[in-house]
This record gives structure tokens, sequence and C-alpha cells, in this order.
């Protein structure tokens, strides 16, 4: 059986139609193939078939250590004979003291006060005593008693020195400037070259 399509005799356009529809089909359903495909490959795409980009955020460019380094916090301030983070500096090298007041011994601000320095971070082996005498001045003594070498400390609630060992044949008192305020010493405790800046900050004492 002929699976051809034969003419009609009719006077309408039935047959060009069928062939137009057959052709439009065909068209339609080949579109239709790449489309899919299409989408198929953007799909692929889209889900990290291809290699993943590596800018900035993923190459360590802006991670990078940069603004951690030592830099800021270099040991910078110890150097040059300063009195570094603490605010306390002794060079042996020089029997020099430096001691920076807005870090440490901050009572020292006050005219009137003093502070008691042990002996192994001075030059004295008893230690300092350290008086702000002024707005202006500072004064340091040393804490050796000149009856018997006993330690001397600072009795800010009276004023003055007095010598560790009272009673007995001891019991020495120092007025603030290291002269003699009770016996049984005769001689002012020995003092050395103490000074401070003029912002009122820094005091630097030297043995000699």
């Amino acid at each position: 059986m002929s699976n051809k399509i034969k003419p009609s005799n009719c006077d309408c356009n039935c047959f060009e139609e069928k062939a137009v529809d057959s052709s439009r089909r065909d068209f339609i359903r080949k579109a239709s193939t790449l489309t899919l495909i299409g989408s198929t490959a953007f799909i692929l795409e889209a889900c990290g078939g291809g290699s993943s980009p590596t800018g900035p955020d993923n190459n360590g460019g802006d991670t990078g250590g940069g603004d951690t380094g030592g830099g800021d916090t270099g040991g910078g301030g110890n150097n040059g004979g300063g009195t570094g983070d603490t605010g306390y500096n002794f060079d042996a090298s020089t029997g020099t003291i430096t001691i920076d007041i807005t870090k440490i011994y901050q009572s020292l601000q006050t005219v009137g006060s003093g502070i008691v320095l042990s002996g192994s971070n001075t030059f004295a082996s008893l230690g300092l005593i350290v008086i702000r005498a002024s707005n202006s001045s500072v004064r340091a003594l040393s804490r050796n008693c000149t009856h018997a070498g006993f330690s001397v400390n600072f009795d800010g609630a009276n004023n003055n020195l007095p010598c560790s060992q009272q009673g007995g044949s001891h019991g020495s008192i120092f007025n603030l400037d290291g002269s003699v305020q009770k016996g049984p010493a005769t001689r002012a405790l020995t003092s050395y070259n103490a000074s401070i800046n003029s912002e009122g900050t820094l005091i630097t004492i030297t043995q000699n």
C-alpha cells in the first residue's frame, strides 16, 4: 500500500497546509533539541563544571599579614637607654637610673612624696630613697644609715626617714633632705645627683 498523499480534486489548499505543518513540526523539534542541549551546557557551567575563579579573596591577597606584622609591637621603647614599657630603667654600665613617673611610681608627681628602691635594681647596695622635693626638683638619698649601716625607710606620715633599727643604741631619724633629725647618727645620708625634666615626667639619677 502506497504512503504517498494523493492530491485531491477539490479547489482547497489542504495538501499544501499539510506539507507546511510537517516542515514546521520538524523545525520546532530541532529547535527544542538545540535549546535543551544549550540549557544543559549552561546548567553544567553554573554548577561548577569548569574551573573555579581565583580572585583576590581566594588567593590570599586580602588576608596577608601586613597589618599584623611586628612593626608596631617591636621593642623600640627599650633602645637608646630609654625607660622601656615599664617606665623604669637602670643602666649599670653608666650608673644611671631613669624613671618615667607617668608609667611607674606615679606618686612622685606629688610634691613631698617619696619611694624606696631596692638595691637589686640600683647602684646602691641597700637601695635608694627618691623624694619629690618641689615642682622642679627631686632628691635621691642612700638608704644606708650613717650610724651602723642598717637600711633607712621613707615615712610619709611623719615626713622623715627613720632607720629600720629602732630602740637600744639605734633609732636614728633623718630629715627629707638627708640631714640628721635624731641620733645616734651624726652624718647626713649620702645624696646622689637627681633631676626631673621640664615636663615633670622623667626623673634621672646618677651615681656621681
